[in-house]
């Protein structure tokens, strides 16, 4: 496990497609840490990272009504942000504000 772990954490780099991180920050489950590495190393131009002060492991069904409406909400706009590009932007790889939606 340990040695998949440093493996995967070697080639983060290697990840170009867009992506969302959301992560709830008293996760205990999975280390938010590996989430913020994921993010910082990844050489996608387009990412964001989302992390949810108080929130556990399950964002969308372990936490109370609202805060699981403010996730999907999150997931919503960036999906939309990104559904209104042209083809031209999206080929150009647009960062979105440095990926930060």
């Amino acid at each position: 496990m340990l040695r998949t772990s440093i493996n995967l954490e070697d080639s983060l780099w290697e990840v170009t497609m867009p992506f969302f991180v959301l992560h709830g920050e008293a996760d205990i489950v999975t280390d938010p840490e590996v989430s913020r590495a994921l993010y910082e190393q990844a050489g996608s131009i387009d990412k964001t990272i989302k992390l949810y002060p108080g929130m556990w492991h399950d964002l969308t069904s372990g936490e109370p009504d609202h805060n699981v409406e403010i996730v999907f909400s999150d997931i919503v706009a960036w999906l939309d942000k990104r559904s209104n590009l042209d083809n031209s932007e999206r080929m150009a790889g647009t960062p979105l504000a440095n990926g930060r939606a």
